[in-house]
C-alpha cells in the first residue's frame, strides 16, 4: 500500500467524520450482504456478470470511503511564516531516495503550516521518482509571479502524463502502480486549497511538471 494512503488510514478522524463514515459503512455493508444472496440465486450469465461487477464497484467504495474521509480531515496546524526552500529541502531529506537538485532562489517566505507543506512536497517528490527512470533527474525550482504568489516547480524526468488533461491525475484510486491508491495528489490538492494555492500539472517532451502555487509573504 502507498505510504499517502496509509498515513491516511493510521489518522484518526474528527467524531463529527468518524460518525458520517459509520453512518454510510451501514447501507454499504447491507447491499453487499443483498449481492451475495442474489449471485446465489441468480443462473443467468449476464446477470452473474454484472452481480459481479456490482460487487466489485461496491469493494472499490467500500475502500475509497475512508480514504475520502482522511482528505477531507487534514485541516490547518499552526500558521507562521515558513522560508519555501526550507520546506522543500525538509521534504528532499525525508523522501531519501536520490539527490535532488534545487535552484538556489531567491526562495520567498509563505505563510502557512510547515509540517503540512513539507507533507504536500513530499508527496510530489515520490511521484516524480516514480515516474523518473534511472539516470534521469528529478528537479526543483522556483517561480516568483506578479503579486503575491510564489511556485515550487518539480519536474520529473518520465514519460509525462497519459492523458490530454493532466490535472485528471488527481482522483481517487487513479494510480495504475502496484499498491498505490492514488491518494497522494489528493492530498496535496487539499493542504494547497487550506493554504489558498493550487496543484496544477503539465506535460513536456523531457517529463511531467507539477507546480504548487502559494501565496508569498508580503
Amino acid at each position: 500500500m502507498s505510504g499517502g494512503a496509509e498515513e491516511l488510514r493510521q489518522a484518526p478522524l474528527p467524531p463529527d467524520l468518524e460518525r458520517l463514515l459509520h453512518d454510510l459503512r451501514g447501507p454499504l455493508n447491507a447491499a453487499v450482504m443483498h449481492v451475495e444472496v442474489l449471485k446465489r440465486l441468480v443462473d443467468d450469465p449476464t446477470a452473474r456478470t454484472s452481480l459481479h461487477s456490482v460487487q466489485s464497484e461496491l469493494e472499490r467504495l467500500t475502500a475509497m470511503l475512508p480514504l475520502a474521509f482522511g482528505v477531507s480531515a487534514i485541516e490547518l496546524g499552526p500558521v507562521r511564516p515558513v522560508l519555501l526552500r526550507a520546506v522543500v529541502q525538509s521534504a528532499v531529506d525525508e523522501a531519501q531516495r536520490k539527490p535532488v537538485p534545487v535552484e538556489p532562489g531567491p526562495w520567498p517566505e509563505v505563510d502557512g503550516d510547515e509540517r503540512l507543506l513539507v507533507r504536500a512536497m513530499r508527496h510530489l517528490l515520490d511521484n516524480a521518482f516514480d515516474a523518473t527512470p534511472d539516470g534521469r533527474d528529478v528537479r526543483v525550482r522556483v517561480e516568483v509571479g506578479a503579486g503575491d504568489t510564489v511556485t515550487v516547480v518539480v519536474e520529473d524526468g518520465g514519460a509525462g502524463f497519459k492523458t490530454r488533461n493532466p490535472n485528471a491525475v488527481i482522483k481517487l484510486m487513479a494510480s495504475t502502480k502496484t499498491g498505490h491508491l492514488g491518494v497522494g495528489l489528493l492530498v496535496v490538492q487539499r493542504i494547497a486549497r487550506l493554504h489558498g494555492g493550487a496543484i496544477t500539472f503539465e506535460t513536456r517532451p523531457e517529463g511531467g511538471v507539477a507546480r504548487l502555487t502559494l501565496r508569498a509573504r508580503r
